[in-house]
């Protein structure tokens, strides 16, 4: 005699369906239902964001001259979705950024040969730190956006490009502004170098 097997999801599933018209309201079945559509609804918002998410937001923008982010929000506030979206973005961008001025400050300090000395270390994280600071505030434009309408809320796309020249910019004039730093031996063949390299990077 063969034995039948039902999970209890599968019978979960039979007595919704059997139920879906005379479940009474506040009864188990009936909010059984209603956590089902919940679910649902929520099963389709996301297939529905993930299938409109625009080309330029999935495949940023590439360029020697300039830094991309995608920024994403989302709210029952058209406003607030688009300031998530603007501050996902900066977050993004803050990385890429801390990354370029470092490599820039680092290929100072190498080329003066004064990486071990402490205060020169000191001065240039000072620096360094300082001029992060303010390429975090200013500099970044915003180059596309879009919102979506996904049930009650907006879900809104910003694209921001942060142009690297004026934080490479930023950074030589904070050196030459230095005392300690233009005190070193190297510093005028450094700084000619520094600027080589950012000037090739403008014209590539």
């Amino acid at each position: 005699m063969k034995k039948l097997f039902i999970s209890s999801g599968a019978v979960l599933s039979l007595m919704l369906l059997g139920g879906c018209s005379t479940a009474e309201p506040g009864s188990p079945e009936a909010q059984a239902l209603a956590l089902q559509k919940i679910e649902e609804q929520k099963v389709e918002r996301a297939e529905q964001i993930v299938s409109d998410i625009p080309s330029w937001c999935n495949e940023l923008p590439k360029s020697d001259m300039a830094l991309y982010a995608c920024g994403r929000g989302n709210s029952s506030s058209m406003n607030i979705a688009v300031t998530r979206a603007t501050l996902d973005a900066k977050r993004k961008l803050a990385d890429p950024i801390d990354s370029e001025i470092s490599a820039r400050m680092d290929d100072f300090l190498e080329a003066i040969g004064t990486g071990d000395n402490e205060e020169i270390l000191q001065k240039t994280e000072q620096v360094t730190k300082n001029v992060i600071t303010e390429a975090k505030l200013k500099g970044y434009r915003e180059i596309e956006a879009e919102t979506q309408s996904i049930g009650s809320k907006f879900q809104h796309y910003v694209l921001l490009e942060y142009p690297i020249g004026p934080a490479n910019k930023a950074l030589l004039d904070q050196i030459k502004k230095d005392e300690v730093l233009r005190t070193q031996e190297a510093f005028d063949d450094a700084m000619a170098e520094l600027e080589a390299e950012i000037n090739k990077k403008k014209s590539q």
